[in-house]
């Protein structure tokens, strides 16, 4: 799909269903079948509770920051347990402006102490590239790098745990969804770490495996029939 390259800001409408919408990649910021997309597809198809619930220290590494949904949908999570720690690193091409993030959340009406301590901590993760979102007695470490696809993945350095694939739609944003993005999530991904994302399209399937991810089709979420899970290969 051709389109002229966006400004840096992201530029953001909203479609007649009240969905958070991006023009410039005609397509919406998360599943028309609801916020539930971020728990359900990223947090429970990563075994994020169990995970913590075991103590663990997960480190989440996420393609398209967004309207930060599976980060919260895994800071919830991390609530609810009351057991082992998160941190999490993003990128993102065109972020939210700081009011523009709250004014969504307004709308969406998901108000709670996690998306409090969220809006509280972007301004400063907008502007450093880290900040630290604090709920509780929980501190989640967040970094984020401002730029596109595998030029941006290049700029960090570190072992992912767990891999949210949440960019728009390979159709509509190929940058995010290349051989060159696939080969980078591998070299910052643990062995076992684990994959998921709410396409199932086969060619997002290929390219995974041929980096060194084993990926399977799963049930999908509301109108969606299938969504891809999977592992960082040993061997890969």
């Amino acid at each position: 799909m051709a389109r002229e390259e966006p400004a840096r800001e992201a530029n953001l409408a909203w479609s007649e269903e009240g969905v958070p919408f991006a023009p410039d990649y005609d397509d919406v910021y998360y599943s028309r079948s609801g916020l539930e997309q971020g728990d359900l597809v990223f947090v429970q198809g990563s075994d994020l509770p169990a995970r913590l619930g075991r103590g663990e220290a997960v480190t989440i590494l996420e393609t398209g920051l967004g309207l930060g949904v599976n980060l919260l949908a895994a800071v919830r999570a991390l609530a609810e347990v009351g057991a082992g720690t998160l941190s999490h690193a993003s990128i993102e091409l065109h972020p939210l402006p700081p009011a523009t993030m709250r004014e969504v959340h307004r709308r969406l009406g998901r108000g709670d102490e996690a998306t409090d301590a969220f809006l509280l901590a972007y301004p400063e993760l907008l502007e450093e590239g880290e900040a630290s979102l604090r709920l509780g007695g929980h501190v989640v470490p967040m970094r984020l790098v401002i730029g596109d696809g595998a030029a941006a993945l290049r700029q960090l350095d570190l072992r992912a745990d767990a891999v949210f694939l949440d960019g728009f739609a390979p159709a509509r944003n190929p940058d995010l969804w290349s051989p060159e993005v696939y080969a980078e999530l591998a070299r910052l991904a643990r062995p076992g770490a684990t994959l998921a994302t709410y396409t199932a399209a086969g060619a997002v399937r290929a390219g995974l495996d041929q980096a060194g991810f084993a990926v399977e089709r799963r049930e999908g979420f509301g109108l969606k029939r299938h969504r891809l899970a999977g592992w960082r290969r040993a061997d890969g």
